[in-house]
Order: C-alpha cells, then sequence, then structure tokens
C-alpha cells in the first residue's frame, strides 16, 4: 500500500516533467529570438557598410592620415591587403617609424635602426586580427565566430546596440553599434600579457561613403580609458595594387 507522500509524489512526477519541458520550449524560445536579433543586427550593419557582395570584393585598403599620439603630432600611411598583410608607415618628431604583419609575424623599424621582428604573443594575435580587411562581423558563422547579445548602451543620447563577438581564437571583443545607423560607435577589446590587464577601445565617427563602403574618418583611441591618439583620415582608398613583398620585414643590410 503507497502512503500518502508516495502517492503524493507520484502526482507530481508528471506534473514536473510538464513543467521542465515548458521550462526547456521557452529557454529554445528566448535562444532563437536572441540569435534572430543578432543576426538582423549584424545584417543591418553589413548593409550600411556597403552590402556583403561589395565588401567581400574589397582585395586591398590603403589609408591616409593625420593624428596624434601620445600628445605628439603624426602622419600615418596604413596598407592591408588579404588575407593578413598589414603596414604602417608613421612620421612622428621627425622620425619614421614601420611596423608590417607579413601573416605570420610582425615585424618594426625605427629610424635608422636595423629592422626587428617582435616576439610572439598577444599583440601578433591581436594585429593578426586588426589585419584583416573583412569585419569580424561578416559571415562570422561561417568562420566560427560566436556573436552573443549584450547589455544594450545609452551613449551621448544614442542607443547602442551591444555584441559580444568571440573568434575560434583570441579574447572576445565588444561591438557598440548606433541603434539609428547600425554602424559601429565604438569597440572595446582586453588583452592581456604577463600577467597585466589592459583593455583596449577604438571610438568610431565621421562616417563617409568612398566607393560604395561606409567608413570611418576619424578613430580615437583609448587604454584603460584614458585617451592615447586620434586619427583623421584624409584619404581612403579601395582595391589599390600592393605588392607583397612591402608587407614583409626587410632583410639586414639592403
Amino acid at each position: 500500500m503507497q502512503t500518502p507522500m508516495q502517492t503524493m509524489i507520484r502526482a507530481l512526477i508528471p506534473r514536473a516533467a510538464t513543467v521542465a519541458a515548458t521550462l526547456s520550449l521557452a529557454t529554445s524560445i528566448v535562444q532563437a529570438q536572441t540569435v534572430a536579433e543578432v543576426d538582423e543586427i549584424v545584417a543591418r550593419n553589413i548593409a550600411a557598410k556597403g552590402g556583403a557582395a561589395t565588401l567581400k570584393s574589397t582585395t586591398s585598403v590603403r589609408t591616409t592620415g593625420r593624428g596624434t599620439m601620445q600628445g605628439a603630432e603624426m602622419s600615418v600611411v596604413s596598407a592591408n591587403k588579404r588575407p593578413f598583410f598589414m603596414r604602417n608607415e608613421m612620421e612622428m618628431a621627425g622620425q619614421k617609424v614601420i611596423q608590417g604583419f607579413d601573416g605570420e609575424k610582425v615585424w618594426m623599424a625605427m629610424g635608422d635602426e636595423p629592422p626587428r621582428t617582435l616576439p610572439p604573443g598577444p599583440q601578433t594575435e591581436t594585429t593578426k586580427r586588426t589585419s584583416q580587411i573583412d569585419s569580424p562581423l561578416l559571415d562570422y558563422k561561417t568562420n566560427g565566430t560566436k556573436i552573443d547579445l549584450g547589455e544594450p548602451l545609452t551613449e551621448a543620447g544614442r542607443k547602442l546596440h551591444h555584441l559580444v563577438v568571440t573568434p575560434k581564437t583570441g579574447p572576445a571583443m565588444h561591438f557598440y553599434l548606433d541603434a539609428a545607423t547600425g554602424l559601429e560607435a565604438k569597440m572595446i577589446i582586453d588583452v592581456e600579457e604577463n600577467g597585466q590587464k589592459t583593455r583596449m577601445e577604438l571610438q568610431f565617427s565621421d562616417y563617409k561613403t568612398v566607393e560604395g563602403r561606409t567608413v570611418p574618418f576619424t578613430v580615437k583611441q583609448f587604454v584603460n580609458g584614458n585617451q592615447v591618439g586620434q586619427m583623421k583620415y584624409e584619404k581612403v582608398e579601395f582595391n589599390v595594387p600592393l605588392d607583397d613583398a612591402i608587407f614583409r620585414m626587410p632583410k639586414i643590410g639592403r
């Protein structure tokens, strides 16, 4: 004979199963809605920048601009080429500095000093990500990138969507997109090197459309909340011919 407690437990089991199934269904619905919202935000961003087809047709980018770094004025010519080539030529206080990335290693040449390879580490991985022409939002699922919906933000009267973008390797990147335009307002990334954590932030503004692509002409740089630099671009060129050799470290003695 069943005790009253056993009878009660048996009566509750089907109800508990129903509640669990309902909660599971509700969770699935919420997750599906979140994925749909992320995809909608991403799709609007890609469209605002010129559309997937136009962005994918970009083989190289060259920018020319002027700005400040740690209070010093500088001029910069940057070049990027698929898949991971990057070269920055900076002139500051009469001294020329060149930083390059050939897809595998980061190198630097300062003034009359011989070029040197920078040691591998977080900086190399960060350079590889930033040297890519395509936004990490473009074809993110195909590339194995995960995007979660973060807490929205209201800043300077603007509502910003918050996307937490986690690539297959490397730290997550926090993209804040203007809800009105769909374009990036800022990007934040936290990096750690030698046990020290650093928050790097880029703020984007002054968007203009060049050859069907909408790009920011002003970029401000912050480290741990303090502004360390600003760049204003004078010219942005797409699909310019660039020899692979310019991205490789020059041989010493040449």
